[in-house]
């Protein structure tokens, strides 16, 4: 095993196995080829570049158009439903869709690849893909659902079959009177489409599922994947670092 009790990155004095030199790791390979293996700090740092890029191209674009809407300016262009594959997102979040599903990917492949280096099943990473898969089937039963209630909500209403009694005559009943209509106001403007009330119900069943199991795959990594010791040797734990008698062991 590639060992050294020396200086490895003069930047980053805590690395103290050879295997984690960050000079030394291949990005293209660690994201996009999960045939190889991936030492625990290469591991790490390709993880945190796709937790990050998904948190900024979130928090970034909403949090500039919400400030921007707070000072009168028309963002309403930033909301425009943007048609990506099969999906309907706003305009801002154009970026952040694309990354994510992406990195759902290299996500994959990053973590077959640090499974594979420290002795573990590979097929382990298909965890990572679970929140995509759960969260495109709600996504779907969602919008099954909210286009039968748009059909609901426009058929139209059944014909009445009994004529009202003209005043005088038997069975004639006085004129109720008209209550006033109480409740929220109606919705100004046409009523949404079909595909519009469709897409909503979906992502409102869909987002909610995917942010949860994704966050289950997130401790799952931080707890466990990213802690696997190099080569499968050696304590579950953070860090690169091996001990002076891990060292002189060739541990």
């Amino acid at each position: 095993m590639e060992t050294t009790s020396g200086e490895i990155d003069s930047h980053r004095p805590w690395i103290r196995d050879g295997r984690d030199d960050p000079g030394a790791m291949n990005w293209l390979a660690t994201l996009f080829n999960p045939l190889g293996e991936t030492t625990k700090l290469h591991f790490s740092r390709a993880w945190t570049f796709m937790f990050m890029g998904r948190v900024l191209l979130y928090l970034i674009p909403s949090f500039t158009v919400g400030v921007l809407g707070i000072a009168g300016v028309k963002t309403g262009v930033f909301n425009t439903p943007v048609n990506i594959a099969l999906f309907t997102v706003p305009a801002l979040l154009v970026p952040f869709a694309v990354f994510t599903f992406v990195t759902d990917l290299t996500s994959f492949s990053a973590h077959s690849r640090r499974l594979a280096e420290a002795g573990r099943p590979t097929w382990l990473a298909v965890i990572v893909l679970v929140p995509m898969i759960l969260g495109m089937a709600a996504y779907y039963a969602g919008t099954g659902i909210g286009a039968a209630q748009h059909r609901e909500m426009m058929k139209p209403p059944a014909a009445k079959t009994e004529t009202p009694a003209k005043e005088g005559e038997a069975g004639a009943k006085p004129e109720a009177k008209k209550q006033e209509r109480r409740g929220p106001p109606a919705r100004q403007g046409p009523p949404p489409s079909e595909r519009e009330m469709a897409v909503s119900t979906g992502m409102g069943m869909g987002l909610p599922i995917w942010g949860l199991a994704s966050l289950g795959v997130m401790l799952w990594t931080l707890l466990y994947v990213a802690r696997l010791p190099n080569g499968g040797q050696g304590r579950l734990r953070t860090g690169s670092h091996l001990t002076p008698d891990e060292i002189a062991e060739g541990v």
